[in-house]
């Protein structure tokens, strides 16, 4: 990893992630955990704090940046509840199968290089009747927005460490075999190209379950 990917990213995530709105978006779903909780892209460890020690029994934060589980590491110091950190990628989970209770992504697939396998690695640690719970920045219906946010992109990415402004979080989760139940709002008082915010839940389908669209919300226009 480059100097800046090391050292200065992750306080930069740090602080942007770390602001009301952002946390108000966190503080949405992260409570919700329970039981062994895989955090995937932890970063920092902003989600930390926001567990119900009386739900969850484990964390396991997963990133592949070293200096942000260094700073996750003192974060959950602070915590009651168990901690363990891997610096790994979520392509390849180091995990075995149906050894998670709740999966929690946040702002954490718009920035993962292969969304599909690590989809794929979320659907195998989850066990049965498991939930992932998500809240990411995703593509905006309105159309100059989308430009706006294409025309930003290329930058934006480079210097948040990849992250892409125009992916689809509850579409990419359909995709990969879950029953979503999501919602999408524009934050006010945030940039525009990061103010489409989708926030959910997700479990997998049964065997022969169809997909139920009326569970999508104003997120369907997003996500069909």
């Amino acid at each position: 990893m480059s100097f800046y990917s090391k050292h200065i990213l992750p306080r930069i995530v740090d602080c942007g992630c770390g602001g009301q709105m952002f946390e108000e978006q966190r503080r949405r779903i992260v409570p919700k955990a329970k039981g062994v909780v895989l955090d995937l892209g932890v970063g920092t460890g902003l989600n930390l704090p926001l567990y119900d020690a009386a739900q969850v029994t484990r964390i396991i934060g997963l990133d592949p940046c070293g200096s942000s589980l260094a700073m996750a590491r003192k974060v959950a110091g602070r915590s009651d509840i168990a901690c363990e950190f891997l610096q790994v990628f979520g392509e390849d989970i180091p995990l075995e199968d149906g050894s998670v209770d709740t999966v929690v992504l946040t702002y954490t697939l718009c920035t993962v290089q292969d969304v599909d396998a690590v989809l794929r690695e979320v659907r195998r640690v989850l066990r049965p009747g498991g939930k992932v719970l998500f809240c990411e920045h995703v593509s905006a219906p309105t159309p100059w927005i989308a430009r706006l946010q294409k025309i930003v992109s290329r930058p934006w990415s480079f210097l948040l460490g990849g992250c892409q402004l125009d992916r689809r979080a509850a579409t990419a989760l359909r995709g990969a075999n879950f029953r979503v139940d999501a919602n999408t709002s524009r934050l006010k008082g945030v940039p525009l190209p990061i103010a489409w915010q989708t926030v959910g839940n997700a479990r997998l389908l049964k065997q022969n379950e169809p997909q139920d669209r009326s569970l999508a919300g104003p997120d369907a226009r997003l996500s069909i």
